[in-house]
């Protein structure tokens, strides 16, 4: 029969395999490396909104004279008609309850591609979400996550590079390299029952702290990592230049993120993964009037609190999958194909929309009904782990993609 000790040693040491909770990093590590972050060190942060988002109505593209006839009541009017778009550009506006994003847009800090994806990654959420998180699309027999191999790649591993703000560790950082999942951090510590957390906490520090090989040191570490997040104020101090965050997921994560990158604990990759009512079968008007302010008041607040920082910092937002062009009889839209990533940051080329628009007629659809993809999900990815992570081997982070040259995301 197991006891609740016996839960808890097995919940630390899937930590201490970084699969649950924990860093492999302590104090004095974490200390030599403060210096650096706050000279320069750059912070990937990517974020996943999970069930396939319709970015078509995100970003309206008002000037393919198509898309009205094929969205009907779920159409986005044009810009300076009641409830248009806001004009980004002659084609492209975005979503009216994303006005928090236009001053980044206008800034030069914000940029979209679009028409970013692949066809095998399927329609299926779960099938989709798992291949753009390895970056093997079609390859089910991959067991580390793209972040993980990215992290493999980043020199300075006394120091846990990788933070994920969700229940559990994302597929995207499955591997050997150690990472901090945490939903909150304010309440990061031992995952263990309340009655008797004191008890299980004391035993396995003992039994790490007496071991002398790799398990007991990791174990050593990770308790440390513990004891420093936990005792860090500026994890836990208001935002700076008055941002205020809407009190929602993604909202928290980014607050997270942002004190995170302004403590300086030499993170390098932060993964944010934001569920909500983004699988829009039916009645899309009335679910994007509810997430799409959380999403662009929230990247607002996180730009605003990171002030200069940001130039240090990239952020981008993806989703597994777009939804099709033509709306359904629900008042809604199905499982597609292609859809638009948005960048922030102080590197990004913002104020422009990147790809290639390949057009929203019967002939340009992908099989009659979706966006069709015109850039690979992996050269996005890759030309940020190139330009801001300063990685070079594209073949092992994408193992059987020959990596493009890229979609002039960054400078």
């Amino acid at each position: 029969m197991n006891t609740p000790f016996d839960a808890s040693r097995r919940i630390f040491l899937r930590g201490a395999s970084a699969a649950a909770v924990g860093i492999g990093f302590g104090p004095s590590a974490l200390m030599s490396r403060t210096a650096e972050a706050a000279t320069g060190a750059k912070v990937f942060v990517q974020i996943f909104l999970r069930g396939g988002i319709d970015t078509l109505n995100m970003v309206v593209p008002y000037g393919d004279p198509t898309y009205y006839n094929i969205r009907g009541a779920i159409a986005i009017p044009r810009p300076g008609q009641s409830g248009g778009a806001l004009r980004l550009d002659d084609t492209f506006g975005l979503h009216p309850s994303l006005s928090g994003l236009l001053p980044l847009w206008n800034q030069g800090r914000l940029a979209i591609v679009d028409a970013v994806g692949n066809y095998d990654l399927s329609r299926s959420h779960f099938d989709a979400q798992d291949f753009m998180e390895t970056g093997t699309p079609a390859n089910k027999g991959t067991t580390t996550g793209w972040l993980d191999r990215a992290i493999k790649a980043i020199p300075g591993g006394s120091v846990s590079e990788a933070v994920a703000f969700q229940s559990q560790l994302p597929r995207s950082f499955m591997g050997s390299e150690p990472v901090l999942v945490a939903s909150n951090l304010t309440t990061f510590n031992l995952k263990v029952g309340a009655n008797w957390r004191t008890e299980a906490e004391a035993a396995l520090r003992g039994m790490y702290g007496s071991r002398q090989d790799a398990v007991g040191k990791v174990g050593r570490e990770t308790f440390e990592a513990i004891d420093t997040i936990v005792r860090s104020p500026v994890l836990t101090s208001a935002p700076a230049n008055g941002a205020v965050y809407p009190n929602v997921s993604i909202g928290t994560s980014l607050r997270q993120a942002a004190a995170i990158i302004k403590a300086g604990l030499g993170t390098r990759t932060i993964f944010i993964s934001v569920g909500g009512a983004f699988d829009t079968h039916s009645g899309q008007l009335a679910a994007h009037q509810t997430e799409l302010p959380r999403i662009g008041d929230s990247l607002a607040a996180f730009a605003q609190d990171l002030g200069g920082l940001l130039d240090d910092v990239v952020v981008l937002m993806v989703s597994e999958f777009g939804r099709t062009a033509y709306v359904n009889g629900s008042a809604g839209t199905d499982h597609g194909s292609a859809h638009a990533v948005f960048a922030l940051g102080g590197a990004v080329r913002g104020g422009r929309m990147l790809g290639r628009w390949p057009g929203l007629s019967p002939t340009q659809l992908y099989q009659n009904r979706d966006l069709a993809a015109t850039t690979d999900f992996r050269d996005v990815y890759a030309e940020i782990a190139r330009k801001h992570l300063g990685l070079t081997d594209m073949a092992t982070l994408f193992p059987g993609y020959n990596v493009g040259a890229g979609v002039g995301l960054l400078s």
